[in-house]
């Protein structure tokens, strides 16, 4: 590997937005025909980096080689015309359509100079397609298809704009253990035909399986440039947070109470009017982590809508504590302690251009209110959100900051916070550690374990599936509206629940087996 060409070199790059130094002299080297994958916490400035990569922001210090010649990248396309292509974690595709479409927009072939080649087009993506093995649908409509097939576009359309250096940020995310498995291969493939890979990633089993080279950052700097066969995962994990992690949740012994929340017969239709819910039932009991796995699309979005409120099903009744609560607003649920903690955390869980302060006691005003009636007690406010960015370590320079100040997964930490703190009584919660590092989703998972523990009803809706086999009591997996049974607590592996969120074979409970 010594002999291999440097297709990318980072020298003392720094970045610095505010009071906040993001990146501090970062030294990177980048081989040719590997996989270099770049972990950290949240903060430690991965994103920060990879943007000046793919050229979005431009580094106050330092200097960037793309195959040994320095490079000044004004945005995006200069970095696109060096052969540095990135896969964004939310996927920047047009649902409406097609992936043709979609791989072809602001690259398009043409006839004379005028009139698109559609043609000419396709045959050159296609020819893309077969020569990465990427079996993809052209003329299907994007919406249409599953979040693995969608992720293969993503990769495609970066090979279609001449991409050498292809940046994958959190690429397994939303995959089931399939996906990934199939993701890896492609990435293996790509590597083969000469291609280089920088992967993103908090999975510090999958950087150890698909990694050739490994830097890690801590709070904006390289704290190691490893090779995997130098570490292991307690040790990477070490180099990330700078203490030992512990890399599985633990459980706390509790009593199962009263039924909490009932769903019976439940019909949702989605703003399409197509059914995504179809005559699903499902109960949790207070003190019960209850884990719903699925794949991206199998209608647990327009569930998780029906419970709170947001989107009022067809058919069928949802009660909580023998209460019907089926049409209920959301101001309803927030008054009578259900709490929620969407997946979409910047477009359903927090406003951007508010203060963190704001953010913090949005619901809390409705359900707690303040000690004056009629004016915010700003004081009351300010001790709240003090106790969220204590408690869960959001890092900010003050509650008056903006929200788009933040890194995605302070994001994430503040809502779960301004939830898990206002002592709600059934929580229903969405990919709560979606896209923050290991320290953090140790924290959060201990605090879920901690609450249930005190009697919470809590209903886990992850597509992480590591995550709901830790910390649920039970897992069922949603499959084209419906739910299957998946065992309790470790009684089914990662390949059993995999293929059921694939519609695999139901489970007879008579036959699970305890290990």
């Amino acid at each position: 590997m010594e002999n291999m060409e440097n297709v990318l070199e980072i020298i003392n790059v720094s970045k610095v937005f505010g009071s906040l130094v993001a990146n501090n002299k970062i030294n990177m080297t980048v081989k040719k025909g590997t996989v270099h994958s770049i972990i950290g916490e949240n903060g430690a400035g991965k994103s920060t980096l990879m943007n000046i990569i793919a050229g979005i922001y431009k580094p106050d210090g330092g200097e960037i080689k793309v195959k040994g010649k320095t490079v000044h990248f004004k945005n995006p396309n200069n970095a696109s015309d060096c052969g540095i292509g990135m896969v964004h974690q939310e996927f920047m595709l047009f649902d409406d359509l097609t992936v043709l479409d979609n791989v072809m927009m602001g690259r398009e072939r043409t006839k004379t100079g005028i009139f698109i080649d559609k043609k000419k087009t396709r045959a050159e993506i296609q020819e893309i397609c077969d020569k990465y093995n990427f079996n993809i649908p052209l003329d299907s409509v994007v919406k249409d298809l599953p979040v693995a097939i969608l992720q293969q576009v993503e990769i495609v359309k970066v090979l279609y704009r001449g991409a050498d250096i292809i940046i994958l940020d959190e690429p397994t995310a939303v995959l089931t253990p399939q996906g990934i498995e199939g993701l890896f291969n492609a990435l293996r493939f790509l590597i083969s035909k000469g291609k280089t890979i920088i992967l993103i990633t908090h999975k510090l089993g999958e950087v150890m399986e698909i990694s050739d080279y490994i830097t890690v950052l801590k709070d904006g700097q390289v704290t190691g440039n490893v090779l995997p066969s130098e570490v292991d995962e307690e040790k990477l994990a070490g180099l990330m947070v700078g203490r030992e992690v512990l890399l599985n949740a633990q459980h706390i012994e509790k009593e199962i109470g009263d039924e909490v929340l009932k769903v019976t017969d439940l019909v949702v239709q989605d703003k399409d009017g197509i059914e995504r819910v179809k005559g699903l039932n499902l109960t949790v009991h207070a003190g019960e982590v209850v884990g719903i796995a699925g794949v991206a699309g199998s209608g647990q979005k327009e569930l998780v809508e029906a419970l709170y409120g947001l989107n009022p099903p067809v058919a069928g009744s949802i009660t909580y504590k023998g209460e019907d609560i089926t049409h209920a607003s959301c101001r309803d649920h927030r008054c009578k302690g259900i709490g929620y903690v969407p997946q979409d955390r910047l477009g359903a869980g927090a406003n951007r251009e508010s203060s963190i302060w704001e953010n913090c006691i949005m619901g809390y005003h409705v359900a707690h209110g303040f000690k004056n009636k009629l004016l915010l007690d700003r004081k009351e406010a300010g001790e709240f959100t003090g106790e969220v960015i204590k408690d869960f370590a959001v890092k900010t320079p003050s509650q008056e900051s903006k929200v788009r100040t933040l890194s995605g997964g302070n994001v994430q930490k503040m809502i779960v916070g301004r939830e898990f703190l206002q002592k709600n009584d059934l929580l229903i919660i969405e990919d709560p550690t979606r896209g923050i590092d290991i320290g953090a989703i140790e924290f959060i998972w201990q605090k879920i374990l901690q609450l249930a523990a005190q009697g919470v009803a809590v209903l886990l809706v992850s597509h992480e599936l590591n995550e709901v086999m830790e910390l649920s009591d039970r897992i069922e997996v949603i499959y084209d509206g419906k739910l299957t049974y998946a065992g309790a607590y470790r009684e089914l592996t990662e390949q059993q629940i995999g293929l059921l969120m694939m519609g695999g074979k139901a489970v007879d409970k008579t036959q699970i087996k305890k290990d």
